[in-house]
C-alpha cells in the first residue's frame, strides 16, 4: 500500500464540502458572509448564493505575504449585532482566523478543512465540514501544485 505525500481534492469534493457546511451556517443566522482570499471566496461564494446572505471578501495571508485587510463596514456590522461569518478553505495552524477575531473584534468563523491533533490548529472554528489530524498537505483544486 502506497500513501501519497499530499491530499489532493477536487471539485466534487470541494462542492461537497460547501453543501454540507452549508447546513451549519444557516443555523447561526448570517448577516453577512465574508470569504478570506485567496481559498475562502470560493467556499464563501457558495454560502452566500446558497443562503441568499451578501457576501464581502478581505485579503488576509499570514503565509505568501503579509497582507491584511481591515475593512470598516465589517468592523460597523459586527457592533451592530449582525452575525458576520469569516470563511476560509483550511483552519491549519489557526494563525489567520486568530487575527482576523482580534483585528474585527468578534465574527463567526467556518472552513471547510480544519486540521486537529498534535500538528492542528488550537483555534476551533465555529463549523467546519471535515476535521481530521494529517499532517500532509492539502492540495485545493484551485491550486497549482
Amino acid at each position: 500500500m502506497k500513501f501519497k505525500a499530499k491530499i489532493y481534492l477536487e471539485y466534487n469534493d470541494v462542492l461537497s464540502m460547501c453543501h454540507n457546511l452549508e447546513h451549519d451556517v444557516s443555523k447561526m443566522h448570517p448577516d453577512l458572509i465574508v470569504g478570506i482570499a485567496r481559498g475562502g471566496l470560493l467556499p464563501a461564494l457558495h454560502l452566500s448564493h446558497g443562503l441568499n446572505i451578501p457576501m464581502m471578501s478581505i485579503q488576509w495571508q499570514t503565509r505568501d505575504a503579509e497582507i491584511k485587510e481591515i475593512k470598516p463596514e465589517i468592523i460597523e456590522a459586527l457592533k451592530e449585532n449582525k452575525t458576520v461569518v469569516f470563511v476560509d478553505d483550511i483552519n491549519d495552524t489557526g494563525r489567520t482566523f486568530e487575527e482576523i477575531k482580534n483585528a474585527y473584534g468578534g465574527g463567526k468563523f467556518v472552513c471547510l478543512i480544519e486540521r486537529g491533533g498534535r500538528t492542528g490548529t488550537t483555534f476551533r472554528t465555529n463549523a467546519r465540514s471535515l476535521r481530521f489530524e494529517d499532517n500532509r498537505w492539502v492540495v485545493f483544486p484551485w491550486e497549482k501544485d
